[in-house]
């Protein structure tokens, strides 16, 4: 087994993990902004910009470490092993913070405009 190829688990978190992350670009970028639950404008683009290396790259860590830590729990003794796995699931807990960047923009968008909006009685 090559230490350095991504093998069947740390394929299926990456192509699961750009699924998920292309699904939260079609809610954030083109459903909430259709029904106006948030204002399309110039912070909505940056924010797409952005959100595209973010989720790739974000996917990518998310296949990596899954595959660091199947490697880190088979070779590893004690000590060691537990300081590897904090690694990963460090490294892949940023992945998860990429893959969900748009949905966290937009939902502080939604509740900007929502707590902005005076209620109506």
């Amino acid at each position: 087994m090559n230490n350095f190829s991504l093998d069947d688990l740390a394929k299926k978190d990456f192509f699961v993990c750009i699924g998920v992350w292309l699904a939260l670009e079609v809610v954030s970028f083109v459903i909430f902004p259709t029904f106006r639950l948030i204002q399309p404008g110039d912070r909505l683009q940056s924010w797409f910009l952005m959100s595209l290396p973010l989720g790739i790259i974000g996917a990518f860590m998310v296949g990596a470490s899954s595959r660091y830590m199947a490697i880190a729990n088979e070779r590893d003794p004690g000590n060691e092993k537990t300081l590897r796995i904090w690694l990963g699931q460090l490294i892949g807990g940023l992945g998860l913070a990429g893959i969900a960047f748009p949905l966290l923009m937009v939902i502080i968008e939604f509740f900007t405009i929502m707590l902005s909006t005076p209620i109506k009685t």
